[in-house]
């Protein structure tokens, strides 16, 4: 009993009980399915009703269940991801209330954070180093938003984190099997694909592919028009009218367009492709997420350091700087990634950039309408400033992380 007591009042044991202490402050609020105020410091959250997003992933398995399209559902984005995860997860909740599949849910989203957690607490070695890896799960404020809008990226992340380890332990069995599940996920996961490639790893490749193609061709094949659908949803710049960009919207993508159409004196609300914005400011667009892939592309391929998951998290980090849709609660993507660097390198600079990761915005000093739900979007009413501000919080850390990475791979040690 005095060893345990002295283990929770030794350093490392107070912080791990105040990441849990924040983790419960986050759940209280949610659990509460009212407004809190939790919810003004995120975009989405105050213009959206908690499970937003869990919404179209109902919807979607609804749709399977009467024999119909899970593209054709309305809400949000529309269903964006695989047919598999219509046709399991989706089907499944479906089949449960509303209210009570979101609950199944938040509880299923705890157990996978429970998973990361005794995962992180297994690979670290013992000290407050330990305690902080652990913590990294516990108290980033996208979490709380994840959670609220129902979202899945938790989920994939956290095959990601298994599918590095596995890898650093040389399963790549294992591996193979954590990236196809992230990728019927997340389709998002694919972004790994050079990584792969580049290691000559055959086996999750060809068994990602394989899982790809067996769960998703039949539904294709069914509804021919979903295809369409599907690709122009994650890979289309085209948007309805006032959407390409947004306060919501914190990637590289979404700034760049946000800066250059107010420098061109444009309307953010009757912005809804790249041709609406003048030559110069598509060239931007198109330039700052291009230049940043190909330096990932190039690392990747003449990568020196003998570090075999460098090339997976720096893809992963490049994410929100190539990506054109990168919502607030897609921050949680970059989680297994600071763990994994921190674990390596247990750097006070990665401790800096984990914190303004983890917490909010300043949107709550700069929304004229906290609170207010609808299709409201404060930036229109936002100056070039107060848009680089509001973004530069997120945007600077993962940027410092990805340079510090792309550095690591180009360091003078023998080739992969």
């Amino acid at each position: 009993m005095r060893r345990w007591s002295r283990c929770w009042f030794s350093p490392a044991g107070l912080l791990l009980a105040a990441g849990l202490a924040i983790h419960l402050f986050y759940l209280c609020y949610l659990g509460s399915l009212h407004q809190g105020w939790l919810n003004l410091l995120f975009n989405d959250s105050s213009h959206t009703e908690q499970g937003y997003d869990f919404q179209v992933y109902y919807l979607a398995g609804k749709a399977v269940l009467a024999g119909q399209d899970a593209y054709g559902v309305q809400g949000a984005f529309g269903f964006r991801y695989l047919p598999a995860f219509a046709h399991t997860v989706a089907r499944s909740f479906a089949l449960l209330p509303p209210l009570t599949g979101y609950l199944v849910y938040l509880v299923a989203s705890e157990l996978i954070l429970a998973a990361d957690v005794w995962l992180t607490w297994k690979w670290a070695p013992e000290g407050t180093g330990r305690s902080l890896a652990v913590c990294m799960w516990l108290v980033p404020t996208p979490l709380y938003l994840e959670l609220y809008m129902g979202q899945v990226s938790l989920w994939a992340a956290s095959l990601l984190f298994f599918l590095f380890y596995a890898l650093d332990r040389g399963q790549s069995r294992a591996a193979a099997l954590a990236w196809s599940a992230a990728v019927l996920v997340k389709p998002n996961a694919l972004l790994l694909l050079p990584a792969f490639a580049r290691q000559r790893l055959l086996l999750p490749l060809a068994l990602c592919g394989l899982a790809v193609a067996c769960t998703s061709l039949p539904h294709f094949l069914l509804y021919p028009g979903s295809w369409g659908t599907f690709l122009d949803a994650n890979l289309g710049a085209q948007q309805v009218e006032g959407a390409l960009t947004h306060a919501g919207n914190l990637g590289l993508w979404g700034m760049l367009v946000s800066l250059c159409a107010k420098t061109a004196g444009l309307s953010l609300a009757q912005l809804g492709s790249l041709a609406d914005l003048p030559l110069w400011g598509r060239v931007v667009v198109v330039l700052g997420p291009g230049t940043v892939l190909l330096a990932t592309l190039v690392a990747t391929l003449r990568a020196s350091n003998p570090d075999r998951l460098l090339p997976f998290t720096l893809w992963l980090s490049a994410f929100f700087l190539i990506y054109k849709d990168v919502w607030e609660h897609h921050y949680v993507f970059l989680l297994p990634v600071l763990v994994i660097l921190y674990l390596r390198t247990p750097s006070p600079w990665l401790l800096a950039a984990f914190v303004l990761v983890a917490l909010p915005t300043p949107l709550v000093f700069l929304d004229l309408y906290p609170g207010v739900k609808g299709n409201i979007d404060p930036e229109r009413s936002w100056s070039v400033w107060t848009s680089l501000l509001y973004r530069s919080p997120k945007l600077v850390p993962v940027a410092g992380v990805w340079v510090w990475q792309l550095k690591q791979l180009w360091s003078p040690h023998r080739r992969l």
